[in-house]
């Protein structure tokens, strides 16, 4: 089943009910709304799945970290292509297609503006799964559990030069040393 937890921030909830809001009056809607969608309980919403989002609304311009699902449409792949120019937001990006052909500049534009390109599969976070990245002003680097224990951790280089003695100092070291442990 479907598993949602508390929004993080006690301002995060009226935040994106203002979202929500703007885009409604701006002639968007809650497309899962019968679901439930948008439906406060507390610090739970249930998600929000909104269409259509054009540049007047707030959804467009400002990465809310919640969990409302903003689609755009656009005309061509050169619309894309100039909002990709012009976002400060570089997560991921889904495409769903049946043309690899097609999507193709597709990925070359995304490449360089988002950390993780889906091809027919949604948008999540997976750190312990795969590295989480983004670009841009969503994020700067990769974060993963590999990723955070290097960050957290002091590289060490043993060195020595080849010779039957340091490498037999050097396999011997290894097996006393707690600094080898767990390697």
């Amino acid at each position: 089943g479907v598993k949602i937890t508390p929004l993080p921030e006690p301002k995060k909830p009226a935040y994106l009910e203002e979202l929500l809001a703007d885009a409604i009056e701006r002639g968007a809607s809650i497309i899962n709304a019968d679901q439930g969608g948008g439906k406060l309980a507390g610090a739970l919403m249930t998600p929000a799945v909104v269409y259509p989002v054009d540049k007047s609304m707030r959804l467009w311009s400002e990465e809310q970290f919640g969990p409302v699902i903003p689609i755009a449409t656009y005309a061509s792949n050169d619309e894309i292509f100039e909002y990709l120019r012009e976002t400060p937001f570089g997560q991921q990006a889904a495409i769903f297609t049946t043309s690899g052909e097609s999507t193709a500049p597709l990925i070359d534009a995304l490449s360089t503006a988002v950390g993780r390109i889906n091809i027919n599969t949604q948008c999540s976070r997976g750190p312990d799964n795969f590295p989480f990245s983004g670009r841009r002003s969503s994020a700067l680097g990769t974060m993963s559990v590999k990723e955070a224990l290097k960050a957290f951790s002091i590289e060490t280089l043993l060195a020595y030069k080849d010779g039957t003695l340091n490498q037999q100092v050097a396999a011997s070291a290894e097996g006393a040393s707690s600094f080898f442990r767990g390697f």
